[in-house]
């Protein structure tokens, strides 16, 4: 399974970015294996439809679902249309907003550890 988290800064100790849209981060990571990367928000200078374009450059990802702070109506929209599942209300680090996840849904098999990457300059 492929968890996608809205973040601040590009590492799981980062804080869950309160709007999806403007998250200056995404951090995916696998939990069959532990491994994690982050991507660049490009839709905060965008402004206006700044959730639309997150939510296209988050589908490129693949996730199976999206942890975030919140999301907007049209957001919400274009990522179910992807068939990606929506967690909103999260709050702390990315790290402890994906353990909290996989302990409500023990059967996506996560790795005990995250594996050690290097994230983008």
């Amino acid at each position: 399974m492929r968890i996608c988290v809205s973040a601040d800064e590009p590492d799981l100790q980062a804080l869950v970015s309160e709007d999806f849209g403007h998250a200056s981060f995404f951090v995916i990571y696998d939990t069959a294996d532990g491994s994690w990367e982050a991507f660049p928000n490009e839709a905060p200078e965008a402004g206006v439809g700044a959730g639309i374009m997150a939510a296209e450059t988050v589908i490129k990802l693949a996730p199976d679902v999206v942890l975030t702070g919140a999301v907007g109506p049209h957001g919400i929209q274009k990522l179910r249309s992807a068939g990606i599942k929506i967690i909103q209300d999260e709050e702390g680090t990315v790290w402890s907003s994906i353990q909290a996840y996989l302990k409500k849904h023990p059967e996506c098999g996560a790795a005990q550890t995250p594996a050690r990457t290097v994230p983008p300059e």
